[in-house]
């Protein structure tokens, strides 16, 4: 018997733990490679002075409260800007109801470390945040992937899961990595279905800010679902570093989540919470999001146009109207996994999309398990294999097109060599 196996049943978690979606060695190692996997944004555009400005004013003003730990739930202050960002967005609560995290990964542990059980039902998007799934691993719930489409969860799909389903994470605006954003029509179909469960909404806002073409509707907890909260982070529309997300929604839920990290961590740091509320209230952030939009969607369009021009038939990919990603799917008979290394030699790196799909049935034997209601159909419940996230974070409009050159040479050599004819003739999914 294994060392893991003789740990009694919740010290078993370190061996949940997965590390993250990987796409090789860093791109520094090899000269020339373009990083079509990176999510990290370079440092273009990040607000560098404006930064140092806040933290001069925010240590002549307040040295003696940013200089020592601030309150577990996070500075009162920050709390109600939180509120009041939220209240713009049509969803009503008080700086009681906002807890001050260390980012969204921190707030997801937390909602998993106080809702799930081993076993218990969670709910997720196919694709879905991969930082979730680890941040959700250790506490062994039981895993069941939603169809979806551009517009997020099908509500049939989505309702027929709910009954007996513990939590429902949902990314209600331009999804990682999918970036699928909920109609209002869609969005009012599943708060629809959730007005009828008992079941925990977490929703995650952490991309809203960086919208590229116009403003996102209002979420589903703004629509009035039941039994829930929003996730949210400054890293997205500030800089990565910053580390600073919350949590806000049920008032309940909140006191059990500051309960859960008072007595996992130390207070917080007051001074990077001081120097983002005067970021937050100063014009300098908003004067810099334009920009930071435009580079984006400059970059955006670079890679949607270079898709076009260079990727073979049988190839699909999102249409992202924010966010940082573009999903791709290939050929049905490409596994995506294999095209790494061939990318790699090429000069360019890719990121499998296997690694943000759990499958459809929530046992991970994919049928070959009594409990998995696909048991008939392992092919609907196994994680889509012929996937790919391509980020346009760190790469330029020059990068990208030779990048997304490179890789198109790559799939229509697998193609080829897999099949050995015409491409029209596959059995994948239509052109974009």
């Amino acid at each position: 018997m294994s060392l893991i196996a003789m740990h009694p049943p919740m010290a078993r978690r370190a061996a949940l733990l997965r590390p993250p979606a990987s796409h090789g060695p860093a791109a520094l190692d090899q000269q020339g490679l373009v990083d079509l996997a990176d999510a990290q944004p370079d440092a273009l555009g990040l607000p560098a002075q404006e930064l140092a400005e806040a933290t001069r004013r925010v240590l002549g003003r307040h040295a003696g409260k940013a200089l020592l730990p601030g309150p577990c739930r996070g500075i009162a202050q920050l709390r109600e800007w939180v509120a009041a960002h939220l209240e713009g967005q049509g969803l009503h609560v008080g700086a009681r109801q906002v807890l001050v995290t260390a980012g969204t990964r921190q707030s997801l542990d937390l909602l998993g470390k106080v809702l799930l059980d081993p076993s218990s039902p969670l709910l997720v998007q196919r694709p879905t945040s991969s930082a979730a799934l680890r941040a959700f691993a250790p506490y062994a719930p039981r895993m069941i992937g939603l169809r979806c489409d551009e517009q997020g969860p099908l509500p049939q799909a989505f309702a027929a899961a709910l009954p007996g389903a513990r939590m429902a994470y949902v990314q209600s605006c331009f999804s990682s990595p999918a970036a699928q954003t909920l109609t209002p029509e869609r969005a009012e179909q599943l708060v629809a279905a959730l007005q009828e469960a008992p079941c925990w909404l977490v929703e995650d806002d952490a991309c809203a800010g960086l919208w590229l073409d116009a403003p996102v509707a209002a979420g589903l907890l703004a629509r009035g679902a039941p039994h829930g909260v929003r996730v949210g982070s400054f890293s997205r529309v500030l800089f990565p570093g910053i580390s600073l997300g919350w949590v806000a929604g049920s008032a309940a839920l909140i006191d059990r989540l500051a309960l859960a990290r008072d007595a996992a961590d130390h207070p917080p740091c007051a001074l990077n919470q001081w120097v983002l509320l005067e970021m937050l209230r100063g014009p300098a952030l908003q004067g810099a999001l334009p920009g930071l939009r435009r580079i984006y969607r400059d970059r955006r369009d670079a890679m949607l146009d270079s898709l076009r021009r260079h990727m073979p038939d049988g190839v699909s990919w999102t249409r992202p109207g924010g966010g940082l990603f573009v999903w791709l799917t290939l050929p049905r008979c490409l596994d995506a996994q294999e095209l790494v290394g061939p990318a790699r030699r090429r000069g360019v790196a890719i990121l499998p999309g296997g690694a943000f799909d759990v499958g459809a049935g929530g046992c991970a034997t994919f049928g070959n398990c009594w409990e998995c209601r696909f048991a008939d159909d392992a092919d609907a419940a196994a994680p889509a294999r012929n996937t790919v996230r391509l980020s346009y974070a760190s790469a330029g409009p020059q990068a990208i097109e030779l990048g997304v050159q490179r890789f198109a040479a790559v799939v229509r050599e697998a193609v080829e060599r897999v099949s050995r004819a015409p491409l029209a003739r596959l059995g994948g999914v239509s052109r974009a």
